[in-house]
């Protein structure tokens, strides 16, 4: 009876403090990192420092899966690049046109600085979002 108790608290703990996931695709190569930064309003968007969530996580060529601590639901952005060089920054040319590369969620690909309204996506809670880099 005691080992049936034991299994059904782990299982149901193991559901219940389940992260949420990002899945960024076409990832071009394994060199550098995949930094992830997530914001919850127009006001903090793009502010590295007001960011909800910084997750940095080492690239994996095809496919980097980055998991999420702090945040597991509600109305996000999120911004995600391809550091390659490993310096901390995204490259950046003319008109803001990124040289790594760089995704938003909702896969909005802006023709200039981003908007957090076309990046916004409502995070629900177990279920991943896939998100594809841009090169």
């Amino acid at each position: 009876m005691h080992s049936l108790i034991l299994l059904f608290i782990v299982l149901f703990s193991s559901s219940l403090f389940s992260h949420s996931t990002i899945i960024i695709t076409n990832v071009e190569h394994s060199s550098g990192y995949i930094d992830v930064k997530i914001y919850d309003n127009k006001k903090n968007f793009l502010n590295e420092d007001l960011a909800l969530e910084i997750v940095r996580k080492k690239a994996t060529k095809g496919q980097t899966v980055v998991p999420l601590s702090k945040i597991h639901e509600g109305q996000i952005a999120i911004v995600v690049y391809h550091d390659e060089d490993n310096n901390g920054k995204m490259k950046t040319g003319l008109f803001w046109r990124p040289k790594e590369g760089y995704a938003f969620s909702n896969n909005y690909k802006p023709k200039g600085p981003p908007k957090f309204s076309k990046t916004s996506i409502e995070l629900i809670h177990g279920k991943p979002v896939e998100i594809e880099l841009n090169y």
